[in-house]
């Protein structure tokens, strides 16, 4: 594309938001480390709880990232960016509400549901916000921004928090607050690319076996008459 028509500032707001999205991934996924040794005594958990509670996440972000990331390439990026940001703040806001260790393996898993969805989605989505020029550069920052804030960051606001609220159990509320903005700002500020346009007039002119679907013949030039434009 022309360097001239390209739209800069929706590149740099878009990567910007979708770092911070991954960086609060790592942040709602790690802060439960400093706090578990509070949450042993309130809850009578072990270390085994942990990594299982650890575990649980980890193995449904991994089936998750494999079958949400091929579903964002059919019905969009923003259908699946927009609503994971929102369950897995959610999700992290509820594990401050959970009493025993049932309910936080429940919890995290759906929770780790959600940032599977996130990763893939949002790796894909940062690298067609971006100028080919910039794509290392940018998919280099967003994946930065979840060891930053979720190894990095995670234990000093945990630590932090733990000395001005009541209860470990406000410090989970706290941090799941930033992701309700992010959703929305990236509610207003994500497009679908043209990338996206392409697949969803090539896919939507085909049958169910991959046939031209006579009834669309008009729609179907009509795309690609804008395509090849």
């Amino acid at each position: 594309m022309n360097n001239k028509k390209w739209d800069s500032a929706y590149e740099w707001k878009a990567v910007a938001l979708l770092a911070l999205g991954f960086g609060l991934v790592g942040l709602d996924r790690f802060i439960i480390l400093p706090l578990f040794p509070v949450m042993m005594r309130d809850l009578n958990l072990n270390y085994q709880d942990l990594g299982n509670i650890s575990a649980v996440l980890a193995l449904a972000w991994g089936i998750s990232s494999i079958f949400m990331g091929r579903l964002s390439d059919r019905i969009g990026r923003r259908k699946v960016i927009i609503p994971s940001v929102i369950v897995f703040s959610l999700l992290a806001g509820l594990s401050g509400l959970a009493t025993g260790v049932g309910a936080l393996l429940l919890i995290r898993a759906v929770m780790g549901v959600a940032e599977g969805a996130f990763t893939p989605t949002s790796i894909a989505a940062t690298a067609e916000a971006s100028h080919p020029k910039r794509l290392g550069m940018n998919i280099g920052i967003q994946q930065s921004f979840f060891p930053l804030l979720g190894l990095g960051l995670a234990p000093i606001v945990a630590t932090q928090l733990l000395l001005i609220v009541p209860s470990w159990r406000w410090v989970f509320v706290l941090v799941s607050v930033p992701g309700f903005l992010i959703a929305w700002a990236l509610y207003r500020v994500l497009r679908i690319t043209a990338r996206q346009w392409r697949l969803r007039s090539t896919t939507s002119c085909l049958g169910p076996v991959g046939r031209p679907c006579f009834a669309n013949a008009m729609c179907c030039s009509i795309s690609r008459a804008c395509s090849a434009c």
